[in-house]
């Protein structure tokens, strides 16, 4: 045999093979990396199986692998499956099997007179057996059964007990060490799942998967040499047809036919000093061997068409699966358990590279294009337009938002608030202030109420500091002498508690000013989670004695600020203030997650610090005992005030969920909080926290909505689906927290739901429109039966109703005769 580029010649005159093996043909036989391994599987006695798509080269590598095999002394039997026929029954098929094994290997049993005498056993236990009594015991050595067309087997009804004798001759192997010496090797085209389909019986789980993939432009070469030509211009020709080819064997062999064919004299072209063949020729070629009606001609190419459509489990499914594929838009996933893709790769339309399904080749993506898909199937392979995923996220979005407005997600979102605000990091220590609290020690040395006589000691000591303002937070029932003895009592805020529902007022000490006094009323939020997360820091007083406008945060502040030289500018009819350049703007009842708030005064959102390091702080005692630094004091704005909870529990904060806070924060601390935020914010540009309109709103929850949608769209595959998603939520969460360190509050648990309903809708919306395509298709194929049925002068119902009856008993009859075999006496 000549020896081409290293390779085996079998042929001379043609060797190009485009049917049938390369050995029976003459051809050239291309080697590829399944030689090795089904080679090194059978020699192992390892049983394999090769399951690929028609003209793949599977007969080819088992006659050249069974030719090695028996060169090396190993017994190797070739059985075609076609070869027992189709219109037989279970016991014909059976021997037929065991016909084709004697007619090789030459027993010596008389397999007639053998199947003949055991016909009593099933016909699969008289398989087994033939192999365990007859077989191994007269064939010495190792023995490898190819068994060839396994897909012939598809439509017979009684082969699952075949497939199941071989994974028994397998499994047998641990009690015989006998059948050892046996292996199997199936191949057709045909899926593991397909050889058994009982899906009461365990699956044909056995074997190895041994694949044959398309030639590479090195494996192709020796293909070069048939075509006539110079070497370089041989191997240039070639890359133009791998380009349309992709390495099919078939394809690849019968393009280099045609091209010797339609191009001429070869003697005349290898003489040629320049290439005479160019891409453009190849192209042509190309077009007149496989397109137009060639395409129905072409028997490969007519395979693939019956494998779309006649030959498909759900038509609707792999028409789709394939139109994404070709597509391009979305990475479709191979999946090994999916009926769909599998039935794709089988139909060698589609190959597996990097785990992923991508056309085989640029000849079936010509052929079977979307022109052919909207011909083979004419309800129109719809997917969800852009459109409508635009439509489905506007309307999930105003939805969402019509239930933030009716105050649905207020609670959620005051708890993200929350969140939020606790986990932006810590501030240093406001240097303005110094806090005075009267602890649990400072009670247990002075009782409560305290006296005028203790306050006052307190205040001249804090005086004798040169305090810029003091604010003295506390109600006692006798204070009639209250910061007697005090050069400027104008520098003292004391303080008063307005009436409300169930409550009536606390009058202010009766020998300060008016002027002097605020009062300390906090504004929980609702009676659900009682926090604090607004400060009220103006309100038109309506009691008799607590007349004040300010609240004692604010006016504390507001005479520090004054003191410092800067204007105060307070317009009551407005809907903001100033204080020095900086305007307040007040909260309105929608403003950011608030629905519906009473909005009545001057509000501000919150923006706390810790509660811990808020400012430096000290008790009674030690104020009493001279144990402060004075620099603590002098020129500061000192707030005094009870943080004891025997006297009051404190108030719930944004902080208290914090396991390194205290549940409830002392009313002093939040007064205190108050009065920092306004000073730290005039004076430090410290910024308030802000939200965005309702239009800034509308567009925030809409992209995200999108998002949701788009990614839905785009993955097909649930991990990759969950993984993204997972991605796009923790994104959204960590840009809104940026945002709130930045002083911004926007939605985030609106834009989450957003999100989550939009891909919700979207994934209902496409199964949606597939079953309305399912529903078209199944009616179209009902019209076409009915058409058929018409024609032939027959009623649709009697066809059905005979089509049934006809599988009933077809079924009856198949378990009789098992049942009956199965119970009837030994001879």
């Amino acid at each position: 045999m000549p020896i081409i580029f290293g390779r085996i010649c079998v042929g001379e005159p043609t060797i190009y093979t485009v049917g049938g093996t390369v050995q029976a043909g003459g051809g050239v036989y291309i080697p590829r990396q399944a030689d090795e391994e089904l080679l090194g599987l059978c020699r192992s006695a390892i049983f394999t199986y090769v399951l690929t798509p028609r003209q793949m080269g599977k007969s080819s590598l088992m006659v050249r692998t069974a030719q090695t095999l028996t060169a090396e002394g190993i017994k190797a039997v070739i059985v075609d499956l076609q070869e027992l026929g189709a219109n037989v029954t279970a016991e014909q098929w059976y021997f037929g099997f065991l016909v084709k094994l004697d007619d090789q290997l030459m027993l010596d049993t008389d397999v007639v007179s053998w199947w003949q005498e055991h016909e009593h056993l099933g016909v699969s236990q008289r398989l087994t057996l033939f192999f365990e009594q007859v077989l191994l015991a007269e064939v010495e050595g190792q023995i490898v059964v190819f068994v060839d067309e396994i897909d012939s087997t598809l439509s017979l009804d009684f082969t699952d007990d075949f497939f199941t004798a071989i994974r028994y001759l397998y499994v047998a192997r641990a009690t015989n060490v006998e059948f050892n010496r046996l292996s199997f090797v199936l191949m057709g085209v045909a899926t593991p799942g397909d050889l058994i389909r009982d899906a009461k019986r365990t699956p044909f789980n056995i074997g190895t998967r041994v694949d044959l993939t398309d030639f590479t432009f090195e494996e192709a070469l020796p293909l070069a040499e048939g075509l006539g030509l110079p070497d370089d211009e041989a191997r240039q020709v070639l890359r133009w047809v791998l380009k349309w080819t992709g390495g099919h064997p078939y394809l690849t062999q019968r393009l280099c036919g045609a091209l010797v064919t339609n191009l001429g004299d070869r003697e005349k072209l290898a003489k040629s000093p320049r290439l005479n063949i160019n891409e453009k020729d190849v192209d042509k070629v190309v077009s007149s061997t496989f397109f137009g009606g060639m395409s129905e001609r072409d028997n490969n190419l007519q395979f693939v068409r019956d494998m779309l459509t006649k030959r498909a489990p759900n038509l609707f499914g792999v028409l789709n699966i394939y139109r994404e594929i070709i597509s391009g838009k979305h990475i479709i996933i191979d999946e090994k358990q999916s009926v769909v893709k599998s039935h794709l790769k089988l139909s060698g339309i589609v190959r597996v590279e990097n785990s992923r399904l991508r056309l085989r080749n640029l000849i079936y993506g010509t052929v079977f294009n979307d022109k052919w898909l909207k011909q083979h199937l004419p309800v129109p392979l719809k997917m969800l337009s852009p459109q409508r995923l635009v439509l489905i996220s506007v309307v999930v979005t105003l939805l969402t938002l019509a239930m933030r407005q009716l105050g649905v997600l207020q609670a959620w979102e005051l708890k993200a608030y929350d969140q939020m605000l606790r986990s932006r990091p810590v501030e240093p220590l406001d240097p303005r202030i110094l806090l005075v609290t009267i602890t649990e020690e400072d009670l247990a040395r002075e009782k409560w109420p305290l006296s005028d006589t203790i306050i006052n000691q307190l205040l001249l000591k804090l005086e004798s500091y040169q305090p810029r303002v003091i604010g003295l937070n506390l109600y006692r029932p006798e204070q009639k002498n209250l910061a007697t003895g005090l050069k400027n009592q104008n520098n003292i805020i004391s303080t008063c508690l307005l009436s409300s529902a169930g409550r009536s007022e606390i009058p202010p000490p009766p020998n300060f000013n008016q002027g002097n006094i605020g009062y300390s009323d906090l504004i929980p939020d609702s009676q659900v989670d009682q926090i604090v997360r607004r400060a009220l820091l103006f309100a038109h007083s309506t009691d008799n004695k607590c007349t004040t406008s300010f609240s004692f945060a604010a006016l504390t502040a507001v005479s520090y600020l004054e003191k410092q030289g800067l204007e105060i500018d307070f317009p009551y009819a407005a809907d903001n203030f100033n204080l020095g350049k900086i305007t307040f703007q007040t909260l309105e009842p929608n403003s950011g997650s608030y629905k519906g708030l009473d909005a009545r005064g001057y509000q501000i959102l919150l923006n706390y610090r810790q509660s811990d390091r808020l400012a430096q702080q000290v008790t009674l005692t030690q104020v009493l005992n001279n144990q402060l630094n004075p620099n603590w004091v002098k020129d500061r704005l000192v707030i005094i005030g009870i943080n004891a909870a025997s006297l009051h529990p404190g108030l719930y904060t944004p902080y208290s969920a914090s396991a390194e806070q205290p549940a409830r924060m002392p009313a002093v601390l939040i007064h205190a909080q108050i009065a920092s935020q306004l000073l730290s914010t005039v004076l430090d540009g410290r910024p308030l926290i802000w939200y965005w309109p309702e239009w800034g709103v509308f567009l925030w929850v809409w992209g995200w909505s999108l998002v949701g949608g788009l990614l839905t769209w785009r993955l097909q595959r649930t991990l990759y689906w969950l993984i993204a998603t997972g991605g796009a939520t923790a994104s959204l969460y960590i840009i809104c927290l940026i945002f709130f360190m930045l002083s911004g509050w926007i939605p985030l648990i609106p834009s989450m739901i957003a999100m989550a309903v939009t891909s919700v809708s979207v994934v209902a919306s496409q199964i949606t429109l597939q079953k309305e395509q399912q529903l078209k298709i199944s009616e179209l194929l009902r019209y076409q039966f009915k058409t058929a049925c018409r024609l032939r002068g027959e009623d649709m119902t009697d066809v059905m109703a005979r089509l049934i009856t006809e599988y009933i008993e077809q079924n009856e009859a198949t378990t009789s005769r098992r049942d009956g075999k199965s119970h009837k006496p030994n001879k």
